[in-house]
């Protein structure tokens, strides 16, 4: 009985460790992935001298967003996923009829997984990991889009609106992250999570140009 109190034992730890492995395995991996926005390194072969270097700014923009939603995509999923097994693995123990015979043991491990499970999703929801992960993840496609947005024709391309996009974005992404603007509430608000723009054509870069 004794080896089979250390086989349990051993195996909630490897199951509260490889939760925590998990979720630091997968944002590592995932942040060296090449297929998200590969297609931007060919676009860079597309723009004209006079929009190279705010492009190569646009792109370099991207990629730290893209970055960041990795990460916290990575934490949110891997708290999610990893409360719900922990979750799962403690009321598996406790019908385990193995342990029958060791109330005291049995209610030590089951408590360990919840309480590690509880921590999980407190972290996720007091960390607006969600939140973090999604206006990244916004903000990073509109990025690329204005990536795209400097290889249309010079006759329909304003660069002023252009910078001024860059800085709405960025703005937007920083007040959705601290919860300063509720989601789905303002007209601004929906500009950044809207898949594109807001639908106004004053928000068009190309039709800003005179």
């Amino acid at each position: 009985m004794r080896n089979r109190s250390k086989v349990i034992f051993i195996i909630t730890t490897l199951a509260v460790a490889g939760t925590i492995v998990a979720i630091l395995g997968v944002t590592y991996f995932a942040e060296r992935q090449p297929y998200r926005g590969i297609a931007l390194e060919d676009l860079k072969k597309l723009f004209r001298p006079e929009t190279k270097q705010l492009g190569a700014v646009i792109i370099k923009t991207y990629r730290e967003f893209r970055g960041n939603t990795v990460r916290w995509s990575a934490v949110y999923f891997g708290c999610l996923f990893g409360s719900a097994f922990l979750s799962a693995m403690a009321a598996l123990l406790l019908k385990l009829e193995l342990l029958a015979d060791r109330t005291k043991l049995r209610n030590d491990l089951t408590a360990t997984m919840a309480t590690v499970a509880a921590l999980l999703i407190t972290l996720s929801t007091t960390g607006d990991f969600q939140r973090k992960w999604q206006a990244n993840r916004v903000a990073a496609a509109k990025m690329e889009n204005l990536a795209y947005e400097l290889i249309r024709p010079a006759e329909v391309l304003n660069l002023d609106v252009i910078l001024t996009r860059i800085q709405e974005i960025n703005d937007m992404r920083n007040r959705v992250i601290v919860g300063e603007l509720p989601e789905g509430g303002s007209k601004e608000t929906q500009v950044l999570l809207s898949p594109t723009h807001s639908g106004d054509p004053e928000d068009s870069p190309k039709a800003a140009h005179p």
